[in-house]
């Protein structure tokens, strides 16, 4: 390969070979230049290097992190990697002191260390190369099975979106005509066109009326004209008396449309809404003794999606690991939120709750709203609404008890001291309100868990 010669950058000498670079200047110097930059920077004491060969060489030694114009003297064992001078500053500012915290030695310290294991890492290196064609053809095939099922699943999504969108639509469309008749059978302008008539059929029907001569009415065509004008009669009556109630709902302000759909249950659709169809990628390296196969990760993790979007799921707290104390636990948790308790018990059975709301400084007889909260069981594979959520979480120091449902000791799911309870007086809906400690629709009965795990996750 031909060495590449750099010019000088001083314009009257740009012909001519550089034979040194100034890193603090950035710039190339030949022969000429150099005494020239020496006595320009007096006692200024500039970094320059000797351009002996490659000028791809010259920074080889240099480091590579912005404006750290050092040679590379230390070596980070934190992050096994070169260091300079501005990499190990004392101070992180502007870009330096990266490596302020981080067990640094000298390069000369980890010489016979990395000469010691080069053969055998120039050996591994060989080996590995050998099949590195085939692995990076295997990656290239599930890259393209991977597009393949991410535009199958994309596919799939529009299809259902577009279902859910007709279908609201359509329910849309039926309320309004509904709301339309109605209306239209009292309010239309046909209605108030005839409800003007009216005075004027009214009066006509009233002098037919008294014209009415009863002695005649042996006659039956008059027997036949006079019932119909008394049928005429009532009809009038009706018609004045539907007038009178409707200016008589406006008196008294009743006059209104109801519909038979809550704010809070327009809410909770949204809320299902935005939840819906959550895309959730496997994580077989969850961090949990509970779930440990792939099948019951998949499982946890496609019902807990059904429910919140995760990201990521990180570790907070293991009873076999930190302790059941009550203070040890809500350490781990204390203003956390986005919060997964996992349960499992001496009989084998696997379940939880969800919390979303954040603990704020949790102390004794402090009760959290949280109406995302729920319970589910891995077992039935089945997420629990939690009935009553004004109150849904609740932290009471004196018996080591934290409860998820509802207030008090009524109804909930309570745990302390290596021991749950499951109350059985209304605590869940699904819709239906279950029994849980009869029907053992939960859990089964048990004597104590045997692990308790605590989860964070990101949303």
């Amino acid at each position: 390969m031909d060495n590449k010669k750099e010019k000088c950058n001083f314009e009257e000498h740009k012909e001519i070979d550089a034979t040194q670079y100034c890193h603090e200047c950035k710039i190339y110097i030949c022969n000429k230049c150099k005494n020239y930059h020496q006595r320009l920077l007096g006692n200024r004491n500039h970094h320059i290097s000797n351009i002996d060969n490659n000028v791809d060489e010259l920074f080889s030694n240099i480091c590579k992190e912005v404006n750290h114009p050092y040679e590379y003297e230390y070596f980070c064992e934190d992050h096994n990697k070169l260091c300079c001078d501005s990499c190990i500053i004392k101070m992180e500012v502007n870009g330096k002191g990266q490596h302020k915290d981080c067990n640094i030695c000298l390069i000369k310290d980890i010489k016979d260390e990395k000469i010691n294991k080069l053969n055998e890492n120039i050996k591994l290196l060989e080996d590995l190369l050998k099949n590195l064609e085939n692995s990076i053809k295997e990656i290239k095939e599930i890259f393209e099975d991977v597009n393949r099922s991410k535009d199958e699943i994309k596919l799939k999504i529009q299809k259902i979106f577009t279902k859910l969108r007709n279908v609201l639509n359509e329910r849309e469309d039926e309320i309004i005509l509904d709301i339309d008749k109605a209306f239209d059978e009292i309010y239309n302008v046909d209605k108030i066109k005839e409800y003007e008539k009216l005075p004027s059929k009214i009066n006509i029907s009233l002098e037919k009326a008294k014209s009415i001569n009863i002695k005649e009415l042996d006659d039956n065509n008059k027997l036949v004209s006079t019932i119909n004008e008394c049928l005429n009669i009532e009809d009038n009556i009706k018609n004045i008396q539907l007038i009178n109630s409707i200016t008589k709902l406006k008196v008294n302000n009743n006059l209104k449309i109801e519909y038979n759909l809550k704010d809070e249950d327009i809410d909770n659709l949204i809320e299902n809404i935005k939840t819906f169809g959550n895309i959730y990628f496997i994580n077989n390296k969850l961090d949990s003794l509970i779930i440990k196969n792939k099948d019951d990760i998949d499982k946890f993790y496609e019902l807990i999606s059904n429910k919140i979007k995760i990201n990521n799921i990180k570790l907070l707290y293991r009873a076999s690991k930190d302790g059941l104390e009550f203070k040890s636990l809500v350490n781990k948790i204390n203003n956390k939120s986005n919060l997964v308790f996992l349960f499992f018990t001496d009989n084998k059975r696997i379940f939880g709750a969800f919390i979303k709301s954040k603990l704020e400084n949790i102390a004794p007889k402090k009760y959290f709203k949280d109406e995302s909260a729920f319970v589910f069981s891995l077992n039935n594979n089945k997420i629990y609404k939690i009935l009553i959520p004004n109150n849904a979480i609740i932290f009471y120091d004196d018996n080591s008890f934290i409860g998820i449902g509802n207030t008090g000791y009524s109804n909930g799911l309570f745990f302390g001291n290596n021991k749950t309870k499951i109350y059985d007086k209304k605590l869940l809906k699904d819709p239906k309100i279950y029994d849980f400690q009869k029907n053992n629709e939960l859990c089964e009965d048990f004597d104590q868990f045997t692990e308790l795990e605590i989860f964070e996750i990101n949303i």
